[in-house]
């Protein structure tokens, strides 16, 4: 294993910089979802990934309605902090 100082300093910057980008990102999503944390972030876009690896699999796209609740019901997965999506419980 390497621990040279430039390894060292590069890990730390790395460090840094997700911390200052989940900020960010974290800010941006508590303007729609206030309370949230980062696990919620996490899960949401988790969640969104899946949505759109999904979506490439299927030979045509849904319509918006059903996307939209698609969408909002994948990104709810795995979160803390419940939003209210307007999607009701199956």
């Amino acid at each position: 294993m390497n621990l040279g100082q430039t390894a060292v300093t590069n890990a730390a910057n790395l460090a840094f910089f997700m911390v200052n980008l989940s900020h960010h990102l974290l800010a941006n999503f508590r303007q729609l979802n206030p309370g949230s944390g980062i696990i919620d972030l996490k899960a949401y876009y988790r969640g969104f990934r899946y949505v759109c690896e999904m979506l490439k699999m299927l030979p045509e796209i849904p319509e918006p309605i059903l996307l939209t609740q698609i969408f909002a019901k994948l990104t709810a997965l795995g979160r803390i902090h419940t939003v209210s999506t307007g999607v009701e419980p199956s």
